[in-house]
């Protein structure tokens, strides 16, 4: 009778045990790369931006227009008293600079740097603005009611739901400034003053308002041509492929972010994704800060 051997039992315990090593090896490769990069990424951001040019076409203008944006850049400086960014404006020789508000830092009242920035801007174009969130919790939440004065002597105009007119070159534009939240446009006056304004429809017309989402539907309906705004820091981190991941009042994955969007009548919004960060956290991801660079030129 013939003795079997019994055969060795299959070492499937320690193959597995080797895969999950190296899965868990390289999952913790692609962290630390991942976190590198997002570390790499907000160090520079606090220190570099770039220049992004929209080109836009209007039967209302005979010549080109020029239109420089700074937004969101709280209390940031990049050079010493902004002059990396104030060489870059004169380079650029706008016509009209716009501050879309959140020029200033709310756990900060020390707003100097900003003041110079504008005093310096409108000896290169005229200057024009309007008032972010941060302003208006320094006006109202620590009672600094001289916040727009203090603009107004560094040179900027502020637009607080109120129009002006500015001639360039041949041609008349329309600038209008209009205050708000995203729940606030009718508590701020933004619909009152909306309402009542009086837009010629043969002249070029320009809105600005701090914060996006008010351009649809509140004032999508209004005739306009231009929509500018900011605050969203173009969606803090964004996904390569997918885009800005959050803002506050639309959530994850958000519809406004940064660029250039149609409004439901076909008015163009652009929207800046910032120059500076409101808060030490979270920082940019994958997203530089950016000046933005608005050409019209006849259609």
């Amino acid at each position: 009778m013939e003795n079997k051997v019994a055969a060795e039992p299959k070492k499937t315990g320690k193959k597995k045990h080797r895969v999950l090593f190296r899965v868990l090896t390289v999952l913790l490769v692609l962290a630390v790369i991942a976190g590198a990069f997002c570390l790499a990424s907000a160090l520079y951001s606090q220190t570099h931006y770039r220049i992004h040019f929209y080109q836009e076409t209007s039967k209302k203008v005979s010549g080109n227009i020029r239109i420089a944006v700074i937004s969101d850049i709280h209390n940031r400086e990049y050079g010493e008293k902004n002059e990396k960014l104030l060489s870059d404006l004169r380079d650029l020789k706008p016509d009209l600079i716009f501050f879309i508000g959140d020029m200033i830092i709310k756990e900060n009242n020390d707003y100097q740097a900003v003041l110079d920035l504008v005093s310096a801007s409108s000896e290169i174009a005229p200057c024009y603005g309007v008032l972010g969130n941060h302003e208006s919790y320094h006006m109202y939440y620590a009672d600094d009611m001289g916040l727009p004065k203090a603009f107004d002597n560094a040179g900027l105009k502020l637009l607080r739901n109120a129009k002006d007119e500015i001639r360039i070159g041949k041609d008349t534009v329309q600038l209008i400034g209009v205050e708000g939240t995203s729940y606030g446009f009718e508590q701020y006056g933004g619909r009152a003053f909306m309402d009542k304004v009086e837009i010629d429809p043969s002249e070029l017309c320009i809105v600005m308002c701090h914060i996006p989402i008010i351009f649809e539907p509140q004032l999508a309906g209004y005739d306009f041509d231009l929509g500018v705004a900011g605050h969203v820091h173009g969606g803090v981190v964004v996904l390569p492929f997918i885009g800005g991941l959050y803002t506050n009042e639309e959530g994850f994955f958000p519809k406004f972010t940064s660029g250039r969007y149609i409004l439901s009548n076909q008015q163009t919004l652009i929207i800046s994704g910032g120059l500076g960060d409101s808060k030490p956290f979270p920082q940019r991801i994958n997203n530089t800060p950016e000046l933005v660079v608005i050409d019209i030129n006849q259609y």
